[in-house]
């Protein structure tokens, strides 16, 4: 169905190629997972796949679609046969209305007001959706739009889907649902799936096969299974490998299917055994004796009327020096939660004391916070010399070339990169944090956790994730918000191992095993 020769592209003013002779086949019905670091090349792969979102630039090769060149199918075709989805569902968001949203692409290519209440209808169903179907758009969290994308690109009954990083605003259960949908897309009616994600766990075990970047060059192209195989042992994409997978490659004992999913993990002599002789350290980064930062109680906030209340009772204290993740669903509140403490939601009731005298908050989209022409220039403007600014830079990753470009022309997780570098450069003593790993890989992610923890007594952490992973590798507590409060609060290895569905996907495989220790 989709077939690339020799593709390479250019952005303007770049030396370096985005992409460089990038050659791939996806059959009718086949489903390919694209995974590789932060700014290797997947986002512009997938954008020059889309001819309506095709980047600015020189372009090279070729593409075929359905055997003819992409650029002979018409713009209606190409609207109606390949769907998309951003790894930014806000910027993918044009309308008022869920509903409307749900039938803005179908109105574009011309259908009839009855076939297109008939497809809204079925997709608002078939996604689960309907309970949020007269809802404003602006009212939604992250998650709710990055469904409503979805659903809104099978409206149009396409052959092929492009996601681009689609759970990296989604929490585990709800990320899980998302995965399950686009399975049963790809397996119940034949369409096509390039999906590029740095969360391996829920993709890999359904894909046909995998292939990994590296600076626009594909480095691997195998079946799932063989990934770990064909990666070198400190290749980056090994730690964003399923558990499953990960502990087996370690066990150093071959077995003849290696496991991918956390039930084949659990039936694996070898990683049963890994797990068994590596029960889990005790000892975390404790925080006592300190004073608070910022303390919440009784927290109510509302939308407005028709809308249920966002906070109900919520209550937390956040200590000097600790890191706090809070987790929960999508549209728990949690977002709503950080804007309390920032004065950008109004409470109800409650109280908020904020201590900290130089706060600083990284909302989920990161250009809220960048608007000038050049990574550097977003630390220079703040009076910091330009030597101190690529020094800081360099902590987050960002640096040779990605230094005078447009943040705008960033990838995900270099934006996200660049706005905590932003933020960090101010010496805050309170860091408000939404999401900050999303469109992190798996290295990218641990490398901020550890900078997190060296920020020591000089800053407090409050950060609202919905990476368990993340969360139990960096925090010192956690805590679950449900129902508008806080139902669950304690140190990760307690959280997590006590949780049986809210989970790391480590805890699930070892669930029985390391309690038996």
């Amino acid at each position: 169905m989709l077939k690339t020769q020799n593709l390479t592209f250019f952005y303007p003013k770049e030396n370096s190629p985005a992409l460089a002779g990038v050659d791939i086949s996806l059959p009718a019905g086949g489903f390919i997972t694209l995974c590789g670091v932060s700014g290797c090349g997947k986002s512009t792969l997938l954008k020059t796949l889309k001819p309506c979102i095709t980047p600015h630039g020189r372009l090279s090769g070729e593409i075929f679609f359905e055997g003819e060149p992409l650029s002979v199918l018409s713009p209606r075709k190409a609207a109606e046969y390949i769907g998309y989805v951003s790894q930014n569902p806000e910027a993918q968001t044009v309308t008022d209305k869920v509903w409307h949203e749900a039938a803005f692409g179908l109105e574009s290519i011309g259908l009839k007001g009855g076939e297109i209440r008939r497809r809204v209808a079925e997709c608002a169903e078939y996604f689960g959706i309907s309970a949020i179907f007269e809802r404003d758009t602006a009212t939604l969290s992250g998650g709710e739009k990055q469904l409503l994308a979805l659903a809104s690109a099978a409206a149009l009954h396409p052959k092929l889907l492009l996601l681009d990083e689609p759970t990296s605003q989604l929490d585990p259960i709800a990320a899980q649902n998302f995965i399950d949908a686009v399975r049963r897309l790809n397996r119940d009616l034949g369409i096509a799936v390039l999906a590029a994600e740095h969360r391996l766990e829920e993709l890999l075990p359904i894909s046909d096969s995998v292939i990994v970047m590296d600076k626009g060059k594909i480095t691997a192209a195998c079946k799932p299974r063989e990934l770990a195989e064909r990666l070198p042992a400190e290749h980056p994409i090994q730690r964003a490998l399923p558990v499953s997978a990960r502990i087996y490659s370690l066990s150093g004992i071959s077995e003849k299917i290696p496991p991918l999913t956390v039930r084949e993990g659990r039936s694996s002599p070898a990683v049963r055994r890994w797990l068994s002789e590596n029960p889990p350290e005790k000892e975390k980064r404790t925080v006592t004796d300190r004073k608070p930062v910022l303390t919440i109680k009784e927290l109510w906030v509302s939308y407005g009327r028709g809308l249920p209340d966002a906070l109900k009772a919520a209550s937390l204290t956040l200590c000097e020096g600790e890191i706090y993740a809070l987790l929960g669903g999508n549209g728990s509140g949690k977002t709503t939660l950080l804007k309390a403490v920032m004065g950008m939601a109004k409470p109800l009731g409650g109280k908020i004391r904020l201590y900290a005298k130089n706060p600083a908050y990284l909302p989920q989209n990161p250009c809220a916070i960048l608007g000038k022409d050049s990574a550097l220039d977003e630390l220079t403007s703040r009076n910091i010399s330009e030597t101190a600014a690529v020094e800081i830079l360099s902590r987050f990753g960002i640096s040779g070339e990605l230094l005078p470009r447009n943040p705008l022309d960033l990838s995900g997780g270099e934006r996200q990169r660049l706005a905590l570098a932003v933020l960090m450069s101010g010496k805050p003593d309170l860091l408000l944090l939404d999401e900050p790993t999303k469109g992190m890989d798996a290295a990218a992610k641990r490398d901020f956790s550890e900078m997190l923890k060296s920020v020591g007594e000089s800053t407090a952490v409050l950060l609202v994730t919905h990476d368990t992973e993340f969360a139990e590798l960096c925090a010192d507590k956690c805590g679950l918000l449900f129902n508008g409060e806080i139902s669950g609060e304690g140190a990760p290895e307690d959280f997590f191992g006590e949780n049986f569905f809210y989970t790391t996907p480590l805890r699930r495989l070892a669930k029985g095993i390391w309690e038996e220790k």
